[in-house]
């Protein structure tokens, strides 16, 4: 019988910033088991450390699978530590007061140190012990402007500098009628991670293939400008994810989904390869009980623009700090219909005003038409255990 287990412990310590700050603290542990026995595949999970549990539940779901000839990933041994301890509510003091020197501005949300420890053992040689600890800022901007920021870090530095540009763009600021035509248009890293992460998901993963034939990216295909490269990049070290092996144990690595516009190639966990026959890239991503085909680090690759200059560039158009309606959005097509608020309405080189408008297109035209990538990158961090590294991003499109 082939064996794996793995286990994971979360724990997150922060601070809610509504009205007085009140401090939280979570944790939680899990034991995850897959048995292979004669063809089929059993898996199942247990909370905290029951991996006698596990296994037996393991065991009782190998009689309901069928059989294939799917085997365990050979494994790779790796130790590796970033883990770090740091007082959340001093910095949620230094983010409030930040916001207090503008008028007729508020901050609410959380601040909190998330730190992750997981090990994954089996009889197909994974040996794999790592951590990785990183700062996450979920906010709500208020005032005259009302708009989400994501933001995480490796650093308490990094995160102020992150949310800093944000608080002194929309200073003082009064509605004014959106711009018409065809204008260009500067997505911040949070709207645009909005738009971009279904339908890079759909393109580039092996679960395409295998569920979808032919709806994959093609590599060669020219699917963006030649300023976009896109890669999965779980070595990068402020990654919020910094991992050296996938959640099965195999050796992870960077890989290039665009590069300079152009399909490389696709993300693959275990499975997925051997159902295609290609080999794992290294991208097994554990969600509960399952592992999934999936990007450790996400990154759009940071141009050379900073955003100031990305601004003055722009003769006419607007700064896109938040969206709604994104469940509009088709993965497939890369459609969407969405509602921009607030917008920062730019008239050469400066912001005038801002305003809320109805906004469509196509998220692969927005990447063919981009004109400018910022230099800085900012990390955001998804519930389901992936991270994300995303610049300002400049392109064009149709109001």
């Amino acid at each position: 019988m082939e064996q794996e287990i793995y286990r994971l412990r979360e724990e997150r310590k922060g601070v809610s910033l509504e009205g007085s700050f009140k401090p939280f603290a979570k944790v939680r542990e899990f034991t995850a088991v897959r048995l292979i026995e004669n063809g089929k595949m059993g898996s199942a999970l247990a909370e905290g450390e029951g991996e006698a549990e596990a296994f037996r539940l393991a065991r009782e779901t190998l009689r309901f699978s069928s059989e294939e000839d799917y085997r365990l990933p050979t494994g790779h041994k790796s130790r590796w530590k970033r883990a770090f301890e740091i007082d959340v509510g001093d910095l949620a003091g230094e983010l409030s007061a930040l916001a207090g020197e503008l008028k007729g501005i508020s901050l609410s949300g959380t601040v909190e140190l998330i730190t992750r420890r997981f090990s994954v053992e089996s009889t197909a040689g994974a040996d794999v012990e790592g951590s990785y600890s990183f700062l996450r800022a979920e906010l709500e901007i208020g005032g005259g402007l009302s708009f989400q920021v994501s933001a995480g870090s490796a650093s308490k530095t990094e995160l102020i500098e992150f949310i800093k540009p944000y608080l002194e763009l929309i200073d003082r600021l009064d509605e004014i009628a959106p711009p018409k035509g065809k204008v260009e248009v500067v997505f911040a890293p949070t709207p645009l991670y909005t738009l971009l992460l279904p339908p890079v998901l759909w393109k580039f993963r092996g679960r395409t293939v295998v569920n979808s034939p032919g709806m994959e990216a093609k590599e060669g295909k020219v699917l963006a400008s030649p300023l976009v490269t896109v890669l999965d990049d779980p070595l990068d070290e402020g990654s919020l994810r910094y991992v050296k092996a996938d959640d099965e144990g195999v050796k992870a690595r960077k890989n290039f989904l665009i590069e300079k516009g152009i399909a490389k190639g696709l993300l693959w966990d275990s499975y997925t390869a051997w159902k295609a026959g290609k080999e794992s890239t290294g991208n097994g991503i554990r969600i509960e009980e399952e592992v999934f085909d999936g990007p450790h680090n996400l990154t759009l690759a940071p141009g050379r623009e900073t955003l100031e200059r990305m601004i003055e560039e722009v003769e006419k158009g607007f700064l896109a700090l938040g969206l709604r309606g994104a469940n509009a959005l088709d993965p497939v097509t890369g459609n969407f219909s969405v509602v921009v608020t607030p917008a920062l309405i730019i008239e050469r080189g400066e912001v005038k005003g801002f305003s809320r408008f109805e906004l469509k297109g196509n998220v692969w035209e927005l990447l063919k038409t981009t004109t400018g990538v910022g230099s800085e990158l900012t990390r955001v961090w998804l519930d389901e255990g992936l991270s994300l590294s995303l610049p300002f991003l400049r392109t064009e499109v149709v109001v």
